[in-house]
């Protein structure tokens, strides 16, 4: 049975295997990819984590043989849906649970969802969605035309 459906599947022409072995649909952008952004999108799903994006264009050029200049790779990235900025130049894929916006829109959607939160609560929160320093949250938490501090210590929007 298994080799009939091995047999099967190679002579479909519905499904195809892309160069990283995976199965799919043939007109799948994930099997039949037609630019940078979806060579990109297979490099960051395989390596399962943000890469900076000089590292994806190095990457597709080393999995893909495809030869993808960083400025073009960037440029491509910042466009897809699929892809998140998280720090300087570091890209990661929302199906991670990433969401786009700055950090001072990070921290709001964090104290909506939360409520009013401790300064090391907002840091800790902020810090798993975004790989920023720790001085760059506080900063942020300091703007007094988004957020105030309460009596308790605590952060909550203005």
């Amino acid at each position: 049975m298994d080799q009939f459906a091995d047999k099967w599947i190679l002579l479909s022409k519905s499904l195809a295997r892309n160069p990283l072995g995976e199965w799919g649909l043939a007109v799948s952008p994930n099997i039949k990819m037609r630019g940078i952004r979806d060579y990109a999108y297979l490099v960051l799903r395989k390596n399962k984590a943000p890469l900076h994006f000089a590292d994806v264009a190095k990457k597709i050029k080393e999995v893909f043989g495809r030869s993808a200049h960083p400025a073009t790779c960037h440029n491509e990235l910042i466009k897809d849906k699929r892809f998140v900025l998280v720090g300087r130049g570091l890209y990661a894929l929302t199906e991670w649970g990433y969401s786009r916006g700055t950090v001072i829109e990070v921290i709001q959607r964090i104290l909506q969802e939360n409520g009013s939160l401790t300064k090391n609560e907002i840091i800790e929160k902020v810090l798993k969605e975004r790989q920023v320093k720790t001085n760059t949250i506080i900063v942020n938490l300091q703007n007094s035309k988004y957020f105030k501090k309460v009596s308790d210590g605590h952060f909550t929007l203005a």
